[in-house]
């Protein structure tokens, strides 16, 4: 079940508002992860991301899944509950490459497979 502090806080504004600003939120992030993780990940840096993206997915799972209970007609903000979900995909996606990297083998083998080469 969902916890009912986040589910309260997501509450407070209409579901498009708040929907708005997660995706501004979102936006964030992936320019924090271009200035301050692609080149350089720092510990703190990462410990930092972890937490804020880990809420980020949550919110997004609770904001696709209200806004498909309640039928919510999102396109007026210019997105759609399918926007939020590919957004919410994303964000599990840069997750894994951040905090869950491929080991070096399967690197390797996906390099020579695609260019023929390590």
């Amino acid at each position: 079940m969902l916890r009912e502090t986040r589910r309260a806080r997501l509450a407070e504004v209409p579901l498009s508002a708040e929907a708005a600003r997660w995706f501004e939120h979102c936006r964030i992030l992936r320019q924090f992860e271009n200035d301050r993780l692609l080149a350089n990940a720092a510990g703190e840096d990462l410990r930092a991301h972890r937490v804020i993206i880990a809420d980020l997915i949550a919110d997004g799972e609770i904001l696709s899944w209200e806004a498909r209970q309640s039928g919510a007609d999102l396109s007026k903000a210019g997105f759609t509950v399918q926007d939020i979900e590919a957004e919410t995909r994303l964000l599990r996606d840069n997750f894994k490459m951040f905090h869950e990297p491929m080991p070096a083998h399967e690197s390797e083998l996906i390099l020579k497979e695609a260019f023929g080469r390590p």
